[in-house]
């Protein structure tokens, strides 16, 4: 499986890239909960049925700590958070719940460190973060028939 992608060129006059080519991811479909219920049930003994309820529930129980102050970290996926967006008030005493004006939710992917096997001057071991849901990952132009969008 390859991520598609498709290219472009930075047509911006006024910036210092003009004239330079990059990749887009190409988006094909979008995969429900539904779609996915199906398919864990089919890759284990748990019914369809039993996971839409675990899957339902996960996200009543995400939404529950959330809305507490709690992070929630999924194993393999990463860390989820409230952050908002405020009005500033002239002083602490001015500030109040009403300065909120926007609640979203901050996604942090899951990052494994891939140790190198060597360390730097300071001690410290050297190697790098990868993303394990990006783990194997291989891109190929959209259109093109051959890995890595190549001839």
């Amino acid at each position: 499986m390859s991520l598609l992608y498709k290219k472009y060129q930075n047509k911006i006059k006024s910036s210092k890239t003009y004239g330079k080519w990059y990749g887009r991811a190409v988006i094909l479909d979008t995969i429900s909960t539904r779609q996915l219920a199906e398919e864990v049930s089919h890759a284990t003994t748990v019914t369809y049925a039993d996971v839409v309820a675990v899957l339902a529930e996960l996200t009543t129980a995400i939404k529950s700590h959330l809305q507490n102050s709690q992070a929630v970290v999924l194993d393999g996926i990463g860390r989820f958070k409230v952050a908002v967006s405020t009005t500033g008030a002239d002083s602490r005493t001015d500030f109040k719940a009403s300065n909120i004006r926007r609640y979203r939710i901050n996604y942090f992917p899951e990052v494994k460190f891939q140790p190198t096997g060597k360390v730097n001057e300071n001690g410290k071991r050297l190697g790098t973060y990868y993303n394990p849901l990006l783990s194997g990952i291989t891109a190929r132009e959209f259109g093109s028939t051959t890995p890595n969008g190549g001839p």
